[in-house]
């Protein structure tokens, strides 16, 4: 049962700048504060399914917020170019550290602020200045945007062509091979945002060395699986590797790893900072130090098996429903489930957000290899908040009847109460102010 906000006190007019310091939240931005209650009420009503959403720990998010906010410690650690950064450069090494025996790179930086940087980043890195050729995973089977999309400024001024999907759904190694034949690559990039099975990185990495190619992995939507054991760990074998901190890794938003070998360390570095933005945040990497340390214990092992296990459930409770899954079913936290072209992508989207039902409306190839509307799920979130598998399986079943009613059925209410019922017994850990 939710609770009343506080009562909002804001500063009075003829407080000093001095009182805007020790002012808290609620008296220095008390309309902001207010909106903030609200949307806290309403993700607790909602059932979030977004695949690169998660719910980062009440200490991770602690640090976030303590006073490191307000450090600017400009260079690397042992190489700033300010003073009073010893303790900064001892939490920036615990984070490279710990991910580099998680995931077994030789090389890590932890100062990017999102994975899209990274990729950019890292791209201006290892690809010469005029002339870059990639080949990438299509963005309709389920590569990202910022994997050299025409309307990305990863793919500006460079030569992109992309593989995709056989019939079944796999990877098409053969017509990857054939582009790299015959477009040599200067560097092979992929990795899923709407692709659900487990990507076979090692394959890619032999077509890369035929044709004297880098390879980059993305592995931002199943890093955490490759730390619990369940998706083979390409970036000992990657040129470059780049992850965000949230989706199955299950921390803050707005941070990256990039992995890499050594011998790219240093422009990577400079590709980072000063390349593409400012000072390293040290609250942010602080919380990755600590998250690197809870990703390696076998607790979070155990979350990623039942998140997964959840994902497989969702997406059976669909196919129990009469709905098709692009690839036929899922290695990871993610569903994608074809709708049908009664149904538009914004419709989808409010549609499903009319029972709390929160995911993204996408495109995915059909059978024939035709675009096809489809809305991608995941399990991570719910899963956080203690969703079952035979949960998992009921939902997909109620999700499966929403879509086939169409976008003209009306909210039924009872289906309405039974969702915010689901979602009342499964409480956000730890969501507090």
């Amino acid at each position: 049962m939710s609770t009343s906000p506080a009562p909002l006190q804001t500063l009075s007019n003829d407080a000093g700048w001095h009182d805007f310091f020790d002012a808290d939240a609620r008296r220095l931005g008390a309309d902001v504060v207010a909106l903030i209650d609200l949307d806290r009420e309403r993700e607790k009503r909602s059932l979030n399914m977004i695949a690169s959403a998660s719910y980062a720990p009440l200490g991770l998010r602690q640090i976030e917020g303590t006073h490191l906010v307000n450090r600017a410690p400009m260079g690397l650690p042992g190489r700033r170019s300010v003073a009073n950064c010893e303790e900064l450069d001892a939490i920036e090494m615990l984070a490279i550290e710990r991910a580099k025996a998680i995931f077994g790179s030789e090389y890590v930086n932890v100062q990017a602020l999102s994975s899209t940087i990274a990729n950019v980043a890292a791209l201006r890195a290892i690809l010469p200045a005029d002339g870059a050729r990639l080949l990438t995973f299509d963005e309709l089977a389920g590569g990202h945007v910022s994997h050299g999309a025409l309307r990305h400024i990863t793919g500006a001024g460079r030569e992109v062509v992309s593989f995709g999907v056989t019939a079944t759904g796999a990877l098409d190694l053969d017509q990857a091979r054939d582009l790299a034949r015959k477009t040599r690559p200067h560097v092979l990039l992929a990795g899923p945002s709407s692709y659900p099975r487990e990507m076979d990185f090692a394959a890619l990495k032999t077509i890369a060395d035929e044709v004297d190619a880098l390879l980059f992995t993305d592995i931002a939507h199943v890093s955490g699986l490759i730390a619990a054991g369940l998706h083979a760990n390409p970036v000992p074998f990657s040129d470059v590797s780049t992850t965000s901190t949230q989706k199955t890794l299950c921390g803050p938003r707005n941070g990256a790893f990039v992995f890499a070998k050594e011998r790219f360390g240093a422009a990577i570095d400079a590709a980072v900072f000063p390349g593409l933005q400012g000072p390293a945040a040290s609250n942010m990497i602080a919380a990755r130090a600590v998250q690197m340390e809870m990703i390696a214990r076998p607790a979070f092992a155990q979350l990623m098996r039942e998140i997964v296990a959840n994902a497989k459930a969702f997406g059976a409770g669909l196919e129990d429903g009469g709905i098709g899954l692009y690839t036929g079913g899922t290695d990871s936290h993610m569903i994608m489930a074809y709708t049908g072209e009664s149904w538009t992508q914004p419709q989808l989207v409010a549609g499903l957000a009319a029972y709390g039902i929160l995911g993204n409306a996408m495109r995915a190839p059909g059978t024939a290899g035709e675009p096809r509307t489809a809305f991608r799920f995941g399990s991570v979130a719910l899963t956080i908040r203690g969703l079952s598998e035979t949960e998992a399986a009921v939902l997909g079943r109620e999700v499966a009847d929403i879509l086939r009613a169409g976008p003209e059925a009306s909210v039924d209410p009872a289906r309405l109460r039974r969702l915010k019922d689901l979602a009342a017994a499964h409480p956000i850990p730890s969501f507090v102010d």
